[in-house]
């Protein structure tokens, strides 16, 4: 007789808001690459404690505007989601009773994640032989030291495996190493936060990433592994809740949610620029972006604006704009160099708009639907191979 399933399985959902804040995020890094193509701002960089000179630039680093451009604090609360939403339906199936097929899971990871980075390399090689890299100190920092001339194959072999950390012709592909490291370490953190919540300390993970910036002083040690730790925690503390959204935002949910936004810029407010201040500085800025997830999840905060239909299409074509923007805003920099770099700025989106579209609908979403299918095949293969093995065992005891 079939066993009844628990009352309280959670049934399937599915955070539409999540999606809306990784849409926000991607835009809030292509303004951030776009305003390096400025040279007082790309001396800058994503390196708090640089105290630029100008008006204009202290306005737009040491205060809370600064929040429109901050590409690092974005990429932190992707990792953050990409921890929520790598284990939350690994957590889903265990609180229904059901095992996760694993072998399903890693090639399609494999897919998924090394196809649309190896697209977005050519494309960037592409770039480069369409408009030669250059050296020239007028085009700014950004430009000359992150995107030097030259191309080997040597080096081209190393960013299609996503191997180096930095050095990329496309650098927003270092952050896919990290999720690449993640995602082989999936199983491992998984059983880590799966034994912290059967000791009814489910949010221990958490603190125990939140306590390594100040410890460290850095917000990527371990290649990010305790941001991505904290978003698997929540992922699988969500996963076996039985009501997860709430049904009305709470009151004070998007003052929570602005508080932390301006929290978050923490490590570029003024008197920050110590050693000490910064180590505290990312540790807010963690606690923050973690805080700013929790909110969105679990207190509504933002819920107009995140399921807003503009907010979900961007949402659908964020890593697609996330990996196609970078070669989109060099290359129409170095198209442009005899003029202000005002003018790439503004074409920049109007170019990568299309492109990411183009890059959504033949490159992503192929890749997607080929990893189900290549992870559908090689499950069944295995399942068909172990049964055949288990029938030639029972035949060779019978006889």
């Amino acid at each position: 007789m079939p066993t009844a399933q628990p009352p309280t399985a959670p049934a399937a959902v599915r955070l539409v808001e999540l999606d809306g804040l990784r849409g926000l995020a991607a835009g809030v890094v292509l303004l951030h690459h776009m305003l390096l193509l400025l040279p007082t701002l790309a001396e800058v960089g994503a390196h708090p404690g640089v105290v630029p000179s100008g008006t204009l630039e202290q306005v737009l680093v040491r205060t809370p505007l600064h929040l429109l451009w901050a590409g690092h604090e974005a990429v932190l609360i992707f990792y953050v989601l990409s921890g929520v939403a790598l284990v939350f339906p690994v957590a889903r199936r265990h609180a229904q009773g059901r095992r996760f097929d694993w072998v399903d899971y890693a090639p399609r990871r494999v897919i998924r994640l090394w196809v649309p980075a190896a697209a977005s390399t050519l494309l960037t090689v592409g770039t480069i032989l369409l408009v030669p890299r250059s050296t020239d100190p007028a085009l700014g920092a950004w430009i000359t030291q992150g995107h030097p001339p030259g191309l080997s194959a040597a080096a081209l072999a190393r960013q299609l495996l996503l191997l180096p950390k930095h050095a990329y012709h496309n650098t927003v592909l270092w952050s896919l190493h990290a999720e690449a490291v993640f995602s082989i370490l999936l199983p491992l953190v998984i059983l880590v936060v799966a034994l912290a919540a059967r000791w009814r300390a489910w949010w221990l993970p958490i603190i125990v990433a939140l306590a390594v910036p100040p410890i460290t002083g850095s917000l990527a040690t371990g290649t990010y592994l305790p941001v991505f730790i904290i978003g698997a925690s929540l992922g699988w503390h969500w996963g076996h809740a039985p009501s997860l959204l709430p049904r009305a935002p709470a009151r004070w949910a998007n003052a929570a949610a602005a508080a932390c936004l301006i929290t978050m810029t923490a490590a570029w407010w003024p008197g920050m620029e110590g050693q000490a201040a910064q180590r505290l500085a990312a540790c807010l800025t963690l606690v923050s972006a973690t805080a700013l997830v929790i909110l969105v999840v679990r207190a509504g905060a933002m819920r107009g604006l995140l399921r807003n239909r503009g907010v979900q299409y961007l949402g659908g074509m964020s890593f697609s704009l996330y990996l196609v923007h970078e070669p989109v805003v060099v290359t129409l920099r170095l198209a442009t160099a005899s003029l202000s770099p005002w003018w790439a700025l503004v074409a920049a989106p109007l170019v990568a708009a299309p492109l990411t579209w183009m890059f959504q609908r033949w490159i992503e979403a192929p890749s997607h639907r080929l990893s189900r299918r290549a992870g559908r095949w090689t499950s069944s293969r295995l399942q068909a191979r172990l049964q055949a093995r288990t029938h030639a065992h029972s035949a060779d005891s019978r006889a």
